[in-house]
């Protein structure tokens, strides 16, 4: 089972970027918001799309991290911890929904004037694809990778 791997580098205007993989069978659509998407039967299973933001972290790095999650949640962020950045993350079950499991991240590395925010949508609480992506993100600053050890990158269980 192999894998596509994608890299969208920081810019003059994208202070952050970063870098996937998604296993086969996840279509990867780029854009200003990269969307990893995984249909079977023809439903889809999952979508995670990844947008890269600009903010004044410097002067709010916690309320504005905390104020995207809860954008996107409506629930109440708690704060994660990452190799070399930090941010909050949210999760929300809409059974109304085509994809009821929601799952926000919103981080950024250190002493950047950017982050990431990240959304995952599944059918089901566990979405394998999902979990292997975020495991392979790699935040990217203009002074190369913000998080690039060799442990887990990325908290995201709920």
């Amino acid at each position: 089972m192999g894998s596509k791997a994608y890299r969208q580098p920081p810019s003059l205007y994208r202070p952050v970027g970063f870098e996937l993989a998604a296993p086969e069978g996840v279509q990867i659509t780029p854009g200003p918001t990269l969307c990893c998407t995984e249909t079977r039967d023809g439903k889809t299973v999952g979508q995670l799309e990844v947008a890269p933001f600009r903010a004044a972290l410097i002067v709010d790095r916690d309320g504005i991290l905390e104020e995207k999650v809860r954008a996107a949640t409506g629930g109440a962020p708690r704060p994660v911890e990452l190799p070399g950045a930090s941010g909050f993350k949210a999760e929300k079950v809409a059974a109304s929904e085509a994809m009821p499991y929601l799952r926000v991240f919103a981080f950024a590395p250190l002493g950047v004037d950017g982050g990431l925010l990240v959304v995952v949508r599944s059918v089901a609480p566990d979405w394998t694809a999902a979990d292997s992506i975020l495991q392979s993100l790699r935040v990217l600053t203009r002074g190369g990778p913000a998080n690039d050890d060799n442990g887990p990158k990325m908290p995201f269980a709920p």
